[in-house]
């Protein structure tokens, strides 16, 4: 049997980068500018709403948690209810913490 060279041509570009111009580079910052800044602000509106619903679930965590320790159920022990009064100490006195978010 023979053995035939086969050759494969690569199709190679030879087309070579484009140089941008100073006018078409100060556009694309310009864009990537103001991409940054609407980013910035989604992640700001994104923090807030995360802040607010941290908030919600405490409050909604703090109501379940009195209901358990002021209202009589013969299935939850006293133990139990101690542990409650002691989250609801514990949740009433951490000091909050301020986050700062990063200035533009």
């Amino acid at each position: 049997m023979e053995k035939k060279d086969v050759k494969v041509e690569s199709s190679k570009t030879t087309d070579a980068p484009k140089e941008l111009t100073k006018e078409q580079l100060s556009g694309m910052l310009h864009q990537m500018s103001e991409q940054g800044k609407k980013l910035f602000e989604e992640n700001r509106h994104l923090r807030e709403t995360i802040e607010e619903l941290n908030m919600s679930n405490l409050f909604k965590r703090l109501d379940y948690l009195f209901k358990v320790i002021t209202e009589d159920n013969m299935y939850l022990s006293h133990s139990f209810k101690n542990k409650c009064a002691e989250e609801i100490e514990y949740l009433m006195t951490q000091p909050e913490v301020e986050q700062e978010l990063p200035k533009e």
